[in-house]
């Protein structure tokens, strides 16, 4: 009944929700993570702060690679779960495949024998949903869920983002105790005194008692999504225990190490990123898909900067002090570029390229570093050849050789090999066989051919003939994109990936 898949782009949730709700006459909250494969960080941290794990799988796509992600994270932190197969009301659904392939899993329906309860739901027409809550509620009284309110609140930031007019914006979860607006909470080197608490319909809240989840203002700058927060006696107390993770975290701090040098004599691109997001738990899923291409040797990745907000003329400005030698791009991911920022953009010539479909952002990106990668040489083998006499010919000296495997061809590229070293590479710019010149001779054959430029043959030399082709090298490998696994949500949306601009 709170659904928020509809208003995400290009149909894919892509931060994590949390939402309180009355079941079964008592207070829940549900914590929706991103289904997106890209968002494995988002969906541990959703896994890590549960109590009960809710696996939505769709009756019409079944096991998904970022449905066996959510299985492994959920049996790490040993929660129970609870499958909902949804989208039962689609006419290619098909529950029972969809059982048959989580059993293959290690679920085991509890109506096949099993001890997982799998309830059929249809989100959309709001099909068994009941049966689910219920599910739920008596999961919970099963496992004895309990928590202490009387002692000082602790819990989990869920998401952080900046807001221009009231500052830090943060959404905790409370896992114990009762937090309270004016309370001083630290959160790694981060402080926070309490301003003000809202819930996720926007209502605004004095206290927050455990598993409700609260968005928070107050803080002094945006505290990482996963982290710990504890309430704290005092603001000195408070501003020690943070300083303290401050020194901790100075010392681990190192710096960009340089292009290193390329074994292969590869063209290295030095890219220097400047990441804007909308909450802070996104910089991890952004960061995790442009690991394809720091992986690639053609690409050296530098991340300049990583903070939630809009595009402004500091990361403008941050580019554009970049050393020359390095290609600086702002990407914005689901954020905003403030109308000075592309002002300046334009008259300093930087980069700003805003999106929010994560996909769309990836591969947009990378397509633009390809073109710019110039083409390199394909060789394919076509043929091997032993060298059994050297003679004089008109232009220098003739290898004599037989063909022991495929052919030799006019124009091919040779490689010629001397006790397991190559000594020449070279194409073939004559061929003969006997007195008559060809332009190719097959296996078992003798033959006598020249290389263009180089003469220096000795019997018992070895030759590998091969074809030649240009081809420009893929920037990212083992990424198999990611629209196939979001087609049926992303029809009729079309998302807005197309927002982007290049200064």
């Amino acid at each position: 009944q709170r659904s928020v898949a509809a208003g995400e782009a290009g149909g894919i949730t892509q931060r994590i929700g949390a939402y309180t709700v009355e079941v079964g006459g008592q207070r829940a909250t549900f914590i929706d993570t991103p289904g997106h494969e890209a968002f494995t960080a988002m969906r541990a941290r959703g896994a890590q702060v549960t109590d009960i794990a809710v696996l939505v799988v769709a009756a019409t796509d079944g096991v998904m690679p970022q449905t066996r992600e959510a299985i492994a994270h959920a049996k790490a932190a040993e929660v129970p779960i609870i499958v909902a197969i949804n989208k039962i009301d689609m006419d290619n659904a098909n529950p029972e495949q969809t059982r048959e392939n989580l059993s293959k899993e290690g679920l085991i329906a509890e109506d096949w024998g099993g001890d997982i309860p799998m309830i059929e739901v249809s989100a959309k027409k709001n099909l068994n949903i009941d049966s689910l809550l219920e599910m739920i509620t008596l999961t919970a009284e099963v496992g004895e869920l309990k928590a202490n309110y009387d002692v000082p609140a602790a819990g989990v930031v869920l998401e952080s983002t900046m807001d221009s007019k009231t500052g830090v914006l943060a959404t905790l979860l409370n896992q114990r105790g009762t937090l309270k607006i004016g309370d001083v909470l630290v959160c790694g080197p981060h402080v926070c005194r309490v301003r003000s608490m809202k819930n996720e319909a926007g209502g605004i809240l004095k206290e927050c008692t455990p598993s409700m989840a609260v968005q928070v203002s107050g803080f002094d700058g945006p505290p990482d999504a996963g982290a710990q927060f504890e309430v704290f006696p005092g603001i000195k107390e408070a501003r020690a225990a943070a300083e303290k993770v401050q020194r901790e975290v100075a010392k681990q701090v190192s710096g960009f190490q340089g292009v290193s040098t390329n074994a292969e004599d590869i063209e290295v691109m030095r890219i220097a990123l400047i990441l804007k997001v909308a909450e802070q738990g996104s910089i991890a899923a952004v960061k995790h898909m442009f690991g394809y291409v720091k992986d690639s040797r053609y690409v050296n990745l530098r991340w300049v900067l990583e903070a939630p907000g809009p595009i402004s003329e500091t990361d403008v400005e941050l580019a554009a002090t970049c050393p020359k030698d390095q290609r600086a791009i702002v990407v914005g991911f689901n954020t905003t570029v403030s109308p000075a920022a592309e002002k300046l953009a334009k008259m300093k010539g930087v980069e700003i390229r805003n999106f929010d479909v994560i996909y769309e952002l990836f591969e947009t990106i990378v397509a633009a570093l390809q073109n710019e990668l110039s083409p390199e040489e394909n060789l394919t083998k076509k043929g091997s050849a032993e060298v059994l006499a050297v003679f004089n010919g008109k232009n220098g000296k003739v290898a004599g050789s037989k063909v022991t495997e495929g052919l030799l061809t006019v124009g091919q590229k040779v490689k010629v090999y001397r006790r397991d070293s190559v000594v020449a590479e070279a194409p073939i710019i004559s061929l003969r066989r006997f007195t008559e010149d060809v332009q190719s001779v097959d296996e078992g054959n003798e033959c006598g051919f020249s290389l263009k430029g180089w003469d220096e043959w000795k019997v018992g030399d070895e030759i590998s003939c091969f074809e030649v082709s240009m081809a420009t090298p893929e920037l990212v490998s083992n990424y198999k994109g990611l629209k196939k696994d979001n087609a049926d949500d992303n029809k009729g949306k079309g998302g807005k990936g197309g927002k982007k601009k290049r200064k």
